[in-house]
């Protein structure tokens, strides 16, 4: 005994009730429905009419029933999960704002004991059907991918210098202590730009910033930390730029060292073998979109953008962020 009426259907119920005047019970039990089908179908069908003295009456119209059937279908639709929670929707836009992806936001809700649970899919539908007040401009990635045009590059090739194919086997990422390196740069015509460290497994990062985009000024940067990034450090690999040229003086003799054996070069336009590199700095583009000056930007804030980029919840490590997932696998980073 099907629930929901035909069109077909309708129609029969209409001349039986309007012309041959049968009861609500007889015209279920011809159709074999319920009665409570037919009873709500007359109600919802019913309309009113006037006759030649102009006295009211009422009918039921085939036409009438059909047509709000398929307006209620129409409506019809899963319950919207955060209707009644706008202090979630709320907490999401004001994270997004703050330059965490909407991923990162879900996370965060949890961890502050929101009760409302819904998937990464459904917060960006909600975001395409404006239930989450957000503009397009407000999105982490919100860019037109421009075409670029193939441009000769003046660059410093260093003979003897190591290829990341002498590196070795480090793509299943196990071990701690593989760094990426990369400059972050503003405007063009400004000195200014940041120094960018990558670790391959946990994604932590590191943040320095540069006068300039020399070599001197990065080997000077990392001379001066290297105290406290020595024990972190087993490799690094860059591109070919010129600002990491070893073609200037270093003095510490154990950077000098490393620098002989440790440091490698990716091939030329292969932005792809620093791929945790590039990843991290569009996070830093959140916070400095290109043509942005970096000349007046300070260490301090600087630190302040890499401990959002470490504290951050990641898909990758199951909601937990660059710090959770190294102090949760301390003892094996000390074993290595």
């Amino acid at each position: 005994m099907g629930k929901h009426l035909t069109e077909k259907e309708r129609y029969l119920i209409e001349f039986m009730y309007n012309k041959e005047k049968r009861t609500q019970r007889e015209i279920a039990k011809i159709l074999n429905k319920h009665y409570n089908t037919i009873y709500n179908e007359i109600k919802r069908g019913t309309i009113k009419q006037i006759d030649t003295h102009l006295k009211e009456y009422y009918i039921y119209c085939a036409d009438v029933g059909q047509r709000k059937y398929i307006e209620a279908n129409a409506r019809k639709g899963a319950n919207n999960k955060v209707a009644c929670d706008s202090e979630y929707l709320l907490f999401i836009r004001d994270k997004v704002k703050q330059h965490y992806s909407f991923y990162s936001a879900n996370e965060l809700a949890k961890q502050e004991g929101f009760n409302t649970r819904v998937c990464l899919t459904t917060l960006y539908n909600y975001f395409n059907k404006h239930f989450i007040k957000l503009k397009k401009l407000d999105m982490p990635y919100n860019k037109i991918k421009k075409v670029k045009q193939e441009k000769e590059t003046k660059r410093v090739y260093q003979y003897g210098k190591r290829s990341i194919d002498e590196r070795g086997n480090l793509q299943q990422r196990d071990i701690y202590g593989h760094w990426e390196m990369d400059t972050v740069q503003g405007q063009k015509k400004k000195k200014g730009c940041i120094l960018v460290l990558s670790e391959r497994k946990t994604r932590q990062e590191l943040l320095f910033k540069l006068d300039n985009k020399q070599c001197a000024s990065v080997w000077n940067t990392l001379q001066d930390n290297w105290d406290k990034l020595k024990h972190h450090i087993k490799t690094i690999t860059c591109d070919n730029g010129v600002e990491f040229s070893t073609n200037c003086e270093l003095s510490n003799n154990e950077l000098i060292e490393f620098v002989r054996t440790n440091l490698y070069y990716c091939h030329p336009y292969r932005s792809g073998e620093r791929g945790t590199n590039e990843n991290q700095n569009k996070l830093i583009r959140r916070f400095y979109p290109k043509g942005v000056d970096l000349s007046n930007v300070t260490q301090e804030e600087l630190n302040k953008i890499q401990d959002f980029m470490n504290n951050m919840p990641r898909k990758i490590f199951n909601g937990l962020s660059s710090n959770q997932f190294l102090e949760q696998n301390e003892m094996e980073y000390l074993q290595t």
